[in-house]
């Protein structure tokens, strides 16, 4: 006996699924290596670049084709940075500033008349993201020389996307955005203010664990959808 339409459109989700996430799995194990290997190398931009890649695949296949290319964007400016930080320092800003502006419309559509209520923590979250921002930008502005302007636009995109970051409902997404904005927060500091060795790693760290949480609370926010359309 075949299987009913209305059965075999959530396993056929499910087993869809279940190979996203094991993607994640393998660009979590990549960001790891990535860390954990001393550098330089020959490869390690191209390892760099492979957690955002293998992301924006797991994103593709979740039918979420406009956060893969974020993802993508993501990956290019990885690789600007990785290649020579200091000299493509500015493509790379350029690259993630798209990121941004694209995940900034991803929340947006994905929370059309359905975004998540705002709770306690939320609110928190909603108060000292811009607060933050304004005061890191008045301590970084005497120090940003002829990049005052890309950088002044970059923090507004990040800003932004991480406050339309709390419409979703998957807490993951709105953690992933700050853990962003930290990162960030952590290469301006380490370009234009301060600089340590705890810096370098703390930035990957913090950055490869905002695509991770992002991108699972993304694809279990596609999966929902799918499961609720299924149930129709």
């Amino acid at each position: 006996m075949s299987a009913s339409p209305r059965t075999a459109e959530p396993n056929l989700a499910k087993s869809s699924t279940s190979v996203e996430f094991w993607i994640l799995w393998i660009a979590a194990a990549v960001a790891l290596a990535y860390l954990v290997l001393p550098r330089p190398y020959a490869g390690d931009v191209a390892l760099k670049t492979s957690m955002c890649v293998l992301l924006a695949i797991a994103a593709f296949r979740g039918n979420l084709q406009l956060f893969a290319l974020a993802l993508l964007f993501s990956a290019a400016g990885d690789a600007f940075l990785g290649y020579d930080g200091k000299r493509l320092f500015v493509p790379g800003l350029a690259s993630f500033l798209v990121t941004h502006v694209l995940y900034a419309v991803v929340f947006v559509l994905a929370t059309k008349g359905a975004a998540a209520p705002m709770s306690a923590g939320r609110k928190v979250m909603f108060a000292i993201i811009p607060t933050f921002a304004v005061a890191y930008s008045v301590v970084l502005w005497p120090n940003l020389g002829a990049l005052a302007i890309p950088v002044m636009l970059y923090i507004a995109a990040i800003v932004v996307m991480a406050m339309l970051s709390l419409r979703v409902r998957a807490i993951e997404v709105p953690i992933g955005a700050v853990l962003f904005m930290i990162s960030d927060s952590l290469i301006s500091l380490e370009k234009f203010l301060w600089q340590a060795a705890w810096v370098g790693p703390l930035v990957w760290i913090t950055y490869a664990l905002a695509q991770l949480l992002i991108a699972r609370g993304m694809l279990m926010s596609a999966r929902k959808g799918v499961a609720v359309i299924a149930s129709h």
